[in-house]
């Protein structure tokens, strides 16, 4: 028995693992921001469905408008992204 300790430390990662981690981000990468994105977009056009509303006179009229379209644009995006990884 050799008591002597290896090159590598036990938790390195094994040959070719590396290659594996970063073709899974590569592949990960669109949809990591898909959250944001979605939440980005409801949020601007529900700030500017609030402004209009306040501006106006309107309540709530511009605020759902713009609730609508912030959703349609998250989901919007979400199924393009979706879409186009298919097609690769």
């Amino acid at each position: 028995m050799s008591t002597e300790p290896s090159a590598e430390p036990p938790d390195a990662p094994k040959k070719g693992q590396g290659a594996d981690w970063s073709k899974a981000m590569r592949e990960a990468a669109p949809f990591i921001g898909v959250g944001s994105t979605m939440a980005g977009a409801l949020g601007i056009c529900l700030g500017a469905g609030y402004w209009l509303d306040a501006k106006m006179g309107t309540q709530p009229w511009f605020l759902l408008l713009g609730s609508g379209l912030g959703i349609f644009a998250g989901f919007y995006h979400l199924f393009k992204l979706v879409g186009g990884q298919k097609k690769k």
